[in-house]
């Protein structure tokens, strides 16, 4: 029997991403949005059970990449697509940018189950973290919408250029092979884990102070302004962090070929 318990839990997170979906359809990006954050918990308990039950299979890891394909893939997408043709640009194809996104979450859930080199950490933006940026900037602009407020966000997201060129931006960084870390059984440690351990000071210091200062201005709770810009600038913060690492190794492999 517990052989079906990490599948079970899978099988949770492929629901929240199919209500996702459906909210997403309906333009209800706050819900829609909630639901993909019930699919991260059951992403990280089904692999947390099946490593405590010895139950790691096959069958779970294809599995877990369907479900994740729908939660962090097509939800996602889906939320982008609906804002791009309601929110007054209207129907062009700019809007279907958003289902790039979905092929290249396509792309990176397969090259993951198969390539050795990302056991620890990763290459290219993990589709789970690309969702993560997506699906709560909508749900914060939603808000700032029903409160009245301005906000960056929504100034940005009113730009009939920026929704497309975001998501084409981040299904290419999860196509890529930018080296990413994965902070998974990992400690802090300046010495052995430094952009870890960087990132989680930053955001402490800078990241989690800006989003309480800006998303408190919309007025609605912290659960529904300040935790989804925290979430955002977060995984901004982890890919800025990622990309000037790879720079900076790439430098001096430069240098020694000259």
């Amino acid at each position: 029997m517990k052989k079906y318990i990490p599948d079970a839990i899978t099988l949770m997170n492929l629901l929240c991403g199919i209500s996702a979906c459906v909210l997403a359809m309906w333009g209800q990006y706050v819900p829609a949005f909630l639901f993909l954050l019930g699919s991260v918990l059951f992403d990280f308990l089904d692999g947390l059970f099946a490593r405590l039950l010895g139950v790691v299979t096959p069958l779970g890891k294809q599995l877990d990449s369907l479900s994740d394909l729908v939660s962090f893939g097509l939800a996602p997408a889906l939320m982008a697509f609906n804002w791009y043709l309601y929110s007054g640009v209207g129907h062009t194809v700019f809007a279907y940018a958003a289902f790039f996104y979905t092929c290249c979450a396509a792309l990176r859930l397969a090259r993951f189950n198969i390539d050795p080199e990302q056991k620890t950490d990763f290459r290219g933006l993990a589709v789970p973290a690309a969702a993560m940026i997506l699906a709560p900037l909508l749900s914060f602009a939603q808000v700032c919408d029903k409160q009245g407020t301005s906000s960056f966000v929504t100034a940005l997201l009113d730009k009939q250029w920026f929704l497309p060129l975001l998501t084409v931006v981040l299904g290419v960084l999860m196509v890529s092979r930018i080296p990413m870390f994965s902070l998974k059984g990992k400690k802090l440690s300046l010495h052995r884990f430094p952009m870890e351990t960087v990132f989680f000071i930053a955001f402490i210091v800078i990241v989690l102070p800006l989003a309480v200062l800006h998303g408190r201005t919309v007025g609605a709770g912290f659960f529904y302004t300040v935790l989804p810009l925290a979430i955002v600038f977060a995984f901004v913060l982890y890919i800025l962090i990622n990309i000037v690492a790879a720079i900076s190794r790439r430098g001096p492999q430069i240098d020694e070929q000259l």
